[in-house]
């Protein structure tokens, strides 16, 4: 039995008045895979979800006491299933309709007996001819103004649903744009994380930026804006961010086969589904981290003598620049830990391409990267193709290409050797063995073994003994 008989079922053994609402009856009638549903609700919104949540086994969540919201949440079958239960807004489910965002969210249908017909939906506003004409639409013009996430939601529906905004509704989102700067910043990320994710990324980002949203939801991102490089990049600073998001897309959709010989194309897709947090995967976070990549250029943007201009340590006042974005933006810990990894190291792969690249040079990539060099290296794949024409076959590019193949065939294949060889020493014996006291120097001398051992110099406990207390004796 899927979501929505289950449902069904339950409202007619409880002859409760219940309706359908919103994005799961949109979604439905468009045949689009859901596995969320609102419901609203005569009554108590969160007894009877406690109900449902008891009958069927599920987990229950108390979201919002004052209004009457709760949250049923199902695992079944390796998939989340939510349902959405609120106390209907007004004496009718019209007037409830009636206080919803965009007119393709405004349809409802009665809980109890529908079963996907469209002839069956209670739609007030006309929803489903948008729906028809692949349009959204506000419900009035007060829209925003009662909840100014919504501004961001209509850059979302466009995205996910390849639908345009109604000339009218666009004209509102630009009139209230500035609204977003003090909306709540939960709910601006995971519409702006979505937007990301959704396909198509270049024309969803310049979209964003069109409709005045992009530039106030991330300002570090206006600066960007016409900063001119030098060769070999052929766009300026903010249009080699957009286009280093759509590289990444681009090897998504080739399942990261034209990278690296295309040898780890079944690793990477494994590793960018990872969720760091709140559903959001890395996958996600590489396209953020790209967008933001470059917002240290303009504060370290010099021209030399001869012309040539530099950015010299972006690379770390845009590490501070994107950490002070995502806590705005109350992304997690581990979330602002992964995007700050990326980019403050996303140049090392352009340097190992150009200085050469030993196994020793790839255990301190990974010690300073750990995981995350994985997307680092990837980072930087983005980054290069976002930098010269597309017919381009510099020497960079194929050194590059080599320096990506060599990070990823050692994390796969020489994890335990070379990336993180296990220690043949432990601080205890390392302290006994050159009878100095606890500190930082025990943890500079066991890294200097490691790095021996990923060299292949060290591969005994005896030489290690040997190799500390050679450095002991030096110092």
């Amino acid at each position: 039995m899927n979501l929505l008989e289950t449902l069904r079922s339950f409202f007619v053994s409880r002859s409760a008045r219940a309706y359908l609402v919103g994005g799961g009856v949109r979604d439905m009638l468009l045949h689009r895979e859901t596995h969320d549903l609102d419901v609203s609700v005569q009554g108590s919104a969160s007894q009877l979800a406690r109900a449902f949540a008891d009958e069927i086994g599920a987990a229950y969540f108390l979201m919002d006491e004052a209004f009457d919201v709760a949250r049923v949440i199902l695992e079944r079958e390796g998939a989340r299933e939510i349902v959405d239960f609120a106390r209907l807004r007004g004496e009718t489910i019209e007037q409830d309709l009636a206080t919803r965002d965009f007119t393709i969210n405004a349809l409802a249908a009665d809980a109890a007996i529908w079963n996907g017909d469209a002839d069956a939906v209670i739609d007030p506003f006309n929803g489903r001819a948008d729906l028809f004409a692949r349009r959204v639409r506000v419900v009035s013009d007060q829209v925003f103004v009662n909840d100014a996430v919504r501004l961001m939601r209509a850059a979302r529906m466009e995205a996910e649903l390849d639908f345009v905004l109604e000339d009218e509704t666009e004209k509102l989102v630009l009139r209230d744009a500035a609204l977003i700067e003090n909306a709540p910043m939960e709910r601006v990320r995971d519409e702006l994380m979505k937007i990301i994710a959704a396909p198509n990324v270049l024309r969803n980002l310049r979209r964003l930026d069109a409709l005045d949203l992009l530039g106030r939801v991330l300002p570090e991102v206006n600066p960007m804006r016409g900063v001119t490089q030098s060769p070999p990049h052929i766009y300026e600073v903010f249009e080699h961010s957009l286009r280093a998001v759509a590289a990444a897309e681009e090897t998504e959709r080739a399942g990261y086969l034209n990278l690296a010989q295309g040898a780890f194309g079944a690793q990477l897709c494994e590793h960018f589904a990872q969720t760091v947090s709140a559903e959001r995967t890395r996958r996600e976070l590489l396209h953020l981290a790209l967008l933001l990549h470059d917002v240290g250029k303009p504060a370290t943007r010099t021209v030399e003598e001869n012309g040539r201009i530099r950015f010299l340590g972006h690379e770390t006042v845009g590490a501070e620049m994107v950490e002070a974005a995502l806590r705005r933006l109350k992304f997690s810990n581990d979330e602002i830990g992964t995007t700050k990894v990326v980019t403050t190291n996303h140049l090392r792969p352009f340097w190992l391409a150009q200085n050469g690249m030993s196994d020793r040079a790839v255990y301190r990539f990974f010690r300073d990267t750990g995981a995350v060099g994985v997307d680092v290296a990837v980072h930087a794949w983005c980054d290069q193709r976002a930098t010269y024409h597309a017919d381009s076959d510099a020497d960079e590019i194929s050194a590059l290409d080599a320096v990506i193949g060599r990070l990823l065939d050692r994390y796969y294949h020489a994890r335990e050797t070379v990336v993180f060889p296990p220690s043949l020493l432990n601080g205890n014996a390392v302290m006994e063995l050159l009878q100095i006291p606890p500190g930082p120097r025990i943890g500079a001398l066991l890294d200097a073994l490691r790095e021996q051992q990923a060299a292949g110099e060290v591969t005994t406990r005896e030489e290690a003994v040997a190799f500390l207390a050679r450095i002991q004796a030096e110092t």
